[in-house]
């Protein structure tokens, strides 16, 4: 058989990135207000423009985009920057963000919503080195840790009704506090996320190092494990590892972490439980980890994600659904900006990285170049970041095969004909490579 290079893939993430970017400005972004709505299309009775909610997760796209196109994205974070004051309450005791500017009396303000504008601006700042996003970080921040108070041993309030203390209040402050530690070296940032985070861990956390949702003022829980609670307080541990060089952080964030693929992940598909509004920020985490760890096992996971979610959550004409799952997100769907938002954050996000088209790519010309090990490595990613990468598969059993690697060629050489077995394009697919079969 005569090996051919294929061409990476022609939608890289950073391709897939830019493309998801380009829908949510033209499906939602108002140039006029410098605001997003949060429809498309929109419904009668929605507001005209969105929450903060999802605000805060396109401002965190936005500032992904930057990183890699500046002279498209940068004068549309600024604009956005400048309408999301209309949100701002400067009137409030502390100011903040109201959930929404109509909000009556303006006594709308969750905590979590300050918090993840609290981390948007501080990595604006990280990207820009604009003095204006480190200061709206800080203030916004204040408005945050105002949510802490001695009852039940402490903790920050999900919204100022003070009726709960939630994961998804006090793990992004815990964050935001380390994101401004990095650029400002208050010591007074690094003591709040310690306290915040031991807090959280003895409150909120169960036995298998993931965490509940919320506890009310009785202390009863509510035990739902959202994936977004557990990941912010993965890149809290992460963040504190990288500070303080303990490596406790380390094995806490990895604990979590690995307890959340194994509940979350559905190892068929590769896809993330919850919807893209929460997966997004498990899969940031796990890059997070990533970067620390050197384990690929964390990126492959989000990598997998992706290659799901552009296969079977993406509309062919643009825009992702509101259902991570397979079949069910309809081309007449509305679809929700946040949604769509954390998709693009999603994507920038892997833009740095390879797809699996790209490392098989790579793992060919390695073993053009003699270099089988590596061939084997690069093949392993990409047949663990995309579960459907039938050709990775195959190239991956010709390395084995060449390397006398016969036991483990021989599950994958069967692994290959179930897969053919059970699909016409995969087994013509396999052929067409020239597979002859698992016997």
């Amino acid at each position: 058989m005569t090996m051919t290079e294929p061409q990476p893939s022609a939608a890289s993430y950073w391709a897939m990135a830019e493309q998801q970017s380009a829908f949510v400005q033209s499906h939602y972004y108002d140039p006029s207000a410098g605001l997003y709505r949060p429809w498309s299309p929109m419904k009668s009775d929605a507001n005209p423009y969105d929450f903060m909610w999802g605000n805060g997760v396109q401002f965190s796209s936005l500032v992904g985009a930057i990183r890699y196109d500046p002279d498209t994205y940068l004068p549309i974070l600024t604009a956005f920057s400048g309408g999301l004051r209309k949100y701002w309450d400067e009137s409030a005791a502390i100011p903040g963000f109201d959930a929404y500017w109509a909000s009556p009396g303006h006594s709308d303000k969750y905590y979590d919503d300050n918090a993840w504008l609290v981390i948007g601006f501080a990595e604006a700042y990280g990207v820009t080195r604009d003095e204006t996003y480190l200061d709206w970080s800080k203030r916004t921040q204040a408005q945050v840790l105002s949510g802490w108070d001695a009852v039940l041993g402490g903790g920050i309030y999900w919204h100022e009704s003070h009726k709960s203390k939630n994961t998804c209040s006090n793990a992004p402050a815990a964050t935001g506090a380390l994101c401004l530690y990095r650029w400002t070296k208050d010591e007074s940032y690094l003591d709040w996320a310690v306290k915040i985070r031991n807090w959280v861990r003895a409150h909120l956390q169960d036995t298998d190092g993931l965490y509940w949702d919320n506890v009310d003022l009785d202390g009863a829980i509510n035990r739902t494990k959202w994936t977004y609670n557990t990941a912010l307080m993965i890149r809290t541990e992460v963040l504190l590892y990288e500070f303080t060089g303990d490596k406790q952080y380390l094995a806490e964030a990895r604990k979590s972490a690995d307890a959340g693929i194994k509940l979350w992940v559905d190892p068929a598909t590769g896809a993330i439980a919850n919807t893209a509004r929460f997966n997004h920020l498990f899969a940031e985490s796990l890059l997070r980890l990533d970067d620390v760890t050197g384990d690929s096992r964390y990126l492959n996971v989000v990598r997998a994600h992706a290659a799901f979610g552009a296969r079977y959550v993406r509309d062919p004409k643009g825009g992702y659904g509101n259902s991570w799952e397979r079949g069910v997100n309809g081309p007449e769907a509305p679809r929700e900006l946040i949604e769509n938002a954390a998709a693009a954050r999603l994507l920038w996000l892997l833009a740095p990285y390879p797809d699996s088209d790209e490392l098989m790519a790579a793992a060919l010309l390695a073993t053009r170049q003699g270099d089988e090990a590596a061939a084997e490595s690069l093949l392993r990613d990409a047949v663990a970041g995309d579960a459907e990468a039938v050709e990775a598969r195959y190239r991956l059993w010709e390395v084995l095969v060449r390397r006398g690697k016969a036991l483990e060629a021989d599950g994958l050489a069967a692994r290959l004909g179930a897969a053919a077995d059970g699909s016409p394009a995969v087994r013509d697919r396999l052929l067409a490579l020239g597979w002859k079969g698992a016997g």
